[in-house]
């Protein structure tokens, strides 16, 4: 869906509003959409649209992800607080045990991974003879 200039510019705008501070504020976007709605301007459904996205990278930037090899004894959360006094909080923190991973962890915070589990450490190995 092509949007234009000013619908991108109307939703970074908006988008603005629903932020308190930092933080997202779910009361604020709920109260920007439904005034959005009501109103109907020139081109909202691609406003819609794009202040949509710009929520969904937000909440993707504020999510903490921790997988590991084998259980946590207190299920990530001393490292969970580790990351948040670096980083700043979490909008969302998910706790996962996947076996695949042989050994070691895997964090991701938004884009950013850190993964330091041997099975990554064999696939880089296996493309390097490759």
């Amino acid at each position: 869906m092509k949007i234009s200039r000013q619908a991108r510019r109307k939703a970074k705008a908006l988008f603005r509003l629903c932020l308190e501070g930092e933080v997202l504020d779910p009361e604020r976007v709920r109260r920007v959409v439904g005034a959005l709605i009501d109103q109907k301007p020139r081109g909202y459904l691609a406003i819609l649209h794009r202040l949509r996205q710009l929520i969904a990278y937000r909440i993707a930037e504020k999510t903490l992800s921790i997988e590991s090899a084998a259980p946590l004894p207190d299920e990530g959360r001393s490292l969970f607080a580790e990351l948040e006094a670096r980083y700043g909080p979490a909008l969302e923190k998910r706790y996962s045990v996947r076996p695949e991973l042989i050994g070691g962890i895997r964090i991701q915070r938004g884009s950013t991974v850190w993964d330091g589990s041997i099975n990554r450490r064999l696939q880089t190995l296996a493309t390097s003879l490759a």
